[in-house]
């Protein structure tokens, strides 16, 4: 890792190392102390991912749905294409019609495209255009796999209520108060309700 890296990086996430790091990592960093994989069993080594795959769910959360990212890194020139954007509409659209819900990973291999700042640009793009029509958007359907809820990140927007509203600090607690949960259902409820309505059943046809 070099300072370059660090300073165009938004946050640096270390295994135990975070004082080693080039000069500027420590403002930004936060540390992950899992274990190592060296004499560990199948067992023990599937939690270990399990709990790195909650913990960059969490870093999805905090970083794309609720943050501005800066273009860095390998994927600073991938972009979803026209076609992608409209699969993405097409596939929450569906969703809300449903009565569902759609998770990150469902969302990354509709559009073949990384987790990260080309998710984000993706989901603000159509959500964007939803709301400029008046509709409510998909936001609140996106969810984390493990839980069925938007991880903590969802609740930092300073547009929410100040009831369910957070500090960023706890943008990473995945944990939901029932206060959270119910302003995430009745959000669900509103996006289904309109999308189901009967007065867009003829439109976006495409999404049947």
């Amino acid at each position: 890792m070099t300072p370059d890296l660090v300073a165009r990086a938004s946050r640096v996430v270390t295994f135990g190392c975070l004082d080693k790091c080039p000069i500027g990592a420590e403002s930004k960093g936060e540390d992950w102390p899992l274990p190592g994989s060296t004499g560990k069993t199948y067992e023990q080594l599937r939690e270990i991912r399990n709990e790195l795959s909650r913990r960059v769910d969490d870093l999805i959360q905090r970083y794309c749905l609720r943050a501005e990212l800066p273009e860095s890194g390998q994927h600073a020139n991938q972009r979803a294409s026209t076609e992608g954007i409209e699969d993405l509409r097409r596939e929450l659209l569906k969703a809300a019609r449903a009565r569902g819900t759609v998770n990150y990973g469902q969302l990354m291999r509709i559009l073949g495209i990384s987790r990260g700042r080309p998710l984000f640009d993706a989901i603000v793009e159509v959500d964007k255009a939803e709301i400029a029509r008046g509709a409510p958007g998909f936001a609140a359907i996106i969810v984390r796999k493990d839980t069925g809820f938007p991880g903590g990140g969802f609740f930092c927007g300073d547009d929410l209520p100040p009831t369910v509203r957070r500090p960023f600090e706890r943008a990473s607690d995945p944990r939901l108060s029932a206060a959270e949960m119910n302003y995430v259902k009745e959000a669900q409820r509103k996006i289904w309700d309109y999308y189901s309505g009967p007065g867009l059943v003829a439109d976006d046809s495409a999404a049947n």
